[in-house]
């Protein structure tokens, strides 16, 4: 039978701090995570990106030297839900991760003490299940850009439509690396300074790390939000470059607004990411869908591109949105960038809200569109 599925508890680790309520906070003050970084482990000239400080982490976990670094941010933002809400580590608790490239780094780091095989997303998720000892092995999902999103979408279901579990944890994270870098620079499409997602002048992205980890329930606390309807669709328009069309995320956006009942929506958690092709088929796709005059943000200005954990780390943020009542800036825009015309979010603004929706595309032509709701 068919169970309405809420987010009850958040937890968020990025180079802005600890905390989902603190990095909301630090959005709202217009404080953003990009800086210059100068690394030859990354590249051999500056790029600019948004990296987790390491020294905050060293030693928080129990044999903190068995666990690359990667896995250490990710048991800890579960373990902060776990105290925060009691969660037992039975067959009733779902786990799924979320991550396009996880251990990647290590290809570059022959120094480091794993074996080989840890690279494997699978390994990293053993890792995990065996530090808490939870019964079920985790669930990976790594779908390009859409990960995070589509993990969410993926607990839902299970919760749905199953009486197997009565809880699930979804984290998602991704970290910077050489691997990741020389990828995205291969595609002429990492930006000289901060991105500025759907502005005229945009000249690509910028890279970051987060880590961001949802508690997932049947039942609603006080300020649960509900997963109120989720759809992905893939247009497989080419192996990097988003369709002309935006056909897969309007598919996306029109198969979720329909499910959730045709809602009037507050605003629009974008993925922007601040290339000069994916913000124009985001445009495209949203006007399709007659959502151009929605209060609309972009987020990757405050934190890079995080990839795997992008729609994660985004949706917490909006809901934390929609429990302050309060609506992100969109950092960076100043002047209208694409062929469709969109209303950014330019400045703090406290309104009452109820529902937003959060779109993400990536490599493969995959798109998900979500939908949120205040209880």
């Amino acid at each position: 039978m068919k169970t309405d599925v809420f987010i009850s508890g958040d937890c968020i680790i990025s180079p802005l701090g600890m905390g989902s309520k603190l990095n909301f906070e630090q959005l709202l003050t217009g404080e953003t995570a990009i800086a210059p970084v100068d690394d030859a482990t990354l590249a051999d000239h500056r790029i600019h990106a948004a990296r987790i400080a390491d020294h905050q982490w060293i030693g928080k976990i129990r044999n903190a030297s068995g666990y690359t670094r990667l896995e250490t941010l990710s048991i800890l933002a579960i373990q902060q839900l776990i105290d925060a809400h009691s969660i037992p580590v039975d067959r009733r608790t779902l786990v799924l991760l979320s991550t396009t490239k996880g251990n990647v780094s290590l290809l570059h780091n022959p120094e480091a003490q794993f074996p080989e095989n840890r690279i494997y997303l699978a390994e990293m998720a053993h890792a995990i299940q065996h530090y808490f000892g939870f019964a079920n092995a985790p669930i990976t999902i790594s779908n390009a850009c859409i990960s995070g999103a589509l993990a969410l979408s993926v607990a839902r279901q299970l919760l749905q439509y199953s009486d197997t579990y009565d809880q699930a944890l979804v984290v998602g994270g991704d970290e910077i690396s050489k691997f990741i870098v020389s990828g995205f620079e291969a595609f002429q499409a990492l930006s000289d300074g901060r991105c500025r997602p759907f502005d005229r002048d945009r000249n690509g992205l910028n890279l970051g790390e987060a880590i961001a980890a949802a508690y997932v329930t049947k039942k609603a606390t006080d300020d649960a939000v509900r997963i109120k309807a989720a759809a992905s669709f893939n247009d497989a328009n080419h192996i990097s470059g988003p369709s002309r069309t935006g056909e897969g995320l309007y598919r996306s956006i029109r198969e979720a607004m329909q499910l959730a009942g045709e809602p009037m929506l507050d605003f629009i958690s974008a993925h922007g990411t601040a290339t000069v092709y994916n913000d124009e088929m985001e445009a495209i796709a949203l006007h399709r869908a007659g959502l151009s005059d929605t209060p609309l943000h972009s987020l990757k200005a405050y934190y890079g591109h995080t990839l795997g954990a992008s729609g994660l780390l985004e949706t917490i943020l909006g809901i934390h949105s929609l429990r302050a009542n309060r609506l992100i800036p969109s950092l960076g825009f100043q002047h209208t960038g694409t062929s469709k015309p969109l209303n950014l979010i330019t400045q703090p603004t406290e309104r009452p809200l109820g529902t937003f929706l959060k779109t993400a595309s990536g490599f493969g032509g995959c798109n998900i569109a979500m939908i949120f709701e205040k209880v």
